[in-house]
């Protein structure tokens, strides 16, 4: 009655890594038995190298907690959760690398964590140091809605996309995520994709640059409409902190 999937995981992980494999890459889908109830729940462990040692790229690179977070995000939309919406909170429980793991939810309805295994649970379970997994719980993402099912025929827009750069001074303790999430959610008519390009930690502090998406409808921006855009853009980081980069 196993509480977790990770357990499983590991055990297929150490037999390949017996025979020789040097990337792993790992996934489940089954049942945890919780005190309260089954739980439906997606695991996957990767472990080794993410990419071989090569000419251009000299040593072999591992995996890290983002490639788990990938894995995490592409699931999560597949299954149809909110996944522009997620927010991202550190704190994973005694499972997981502090610092180097997340849970992604919505309020207090935790949909996945993922991030670094403890070093103290890669070395119970004869891990790789590194190794970095995730668990998604299935029964917490919830249902879409009737008008969400049905996809439309796609339609390209008529007018190039517009791209503007803000890079922001922001507190260590903010998480890039939820300062993307709040830029996208800035004027939601017309930004439709912002996405972190840079971050740098020097004297100064923390330095976050957003690279933000304008689609134009009918007809193409004015320079007062997007400066409108920037305005709301730059307002929505200040309530999380940040400040403007001059």
């Amino acid at each position: 009655m196993r509480p977790s999937l990770m357990p499983g995981l590991a055990a297929a992980a150490r037999r390949n890594a017996d025979r020789g494999a040097t990337s792993i890459r790992l996934f489940e889908v089954g049942r945890r038995y919780l005190a309260d109830a089954e739980r439906p729940t997606v695991g996957l462990l990767l472990a080794g190298d993410r990419s071989p040692r090569n000419w251009q790229g000299g040593k072999a690179q591992a995996f890290d907690p983002f490639d788990a977070k990938a894995e995490v995000m592409a699931l999560l939309d597949a299954a149809g959760a909110p996944a522009t919406s997620l927010q991202l909170n550190m704190g994973t429980g005694e499972t997981w690398h502090p610092g180097r793991s997340a849970t992604l939810g919505l309020g207090k309805n935790i949909l996945a964590a993922f991030g670094e295994l403890h070093p103290r649970v890669s070395k119970a379970l004869d891990l790789p140091a590194g190794t970095v997994a995730a668990e998604i719980y299935l029964d917490a993402i919830p249902a879409p809605r009737a008008t969400e099912r049905a996809r439309t025929a796609y339609s390209p827009p008529p007018l190039q996309a517009v791209t503007r750069d803000f890079a922001f001074m922001v507190p260590a303790d903010l998480a890039a995520d939820n300062l993307v999430r709040a830029i996208r959610s800035a004027d939601k008519t017309v930004i439709t994709g912002a996405r972190l390009f840079d971050r740098y930690e020097g004297d100064q502090g923390l330095s976050l640059a957003v690279e933000i998406t304008l689609q134009p409808g009918e007809k193409s921006f004015t320079e007062a409409e997007i400066a409108d855009v920037s305005k709301k853009v730059v307002a929505a980081a200040e309530k999380l902190g940040a400040q403007l980069r001059g």
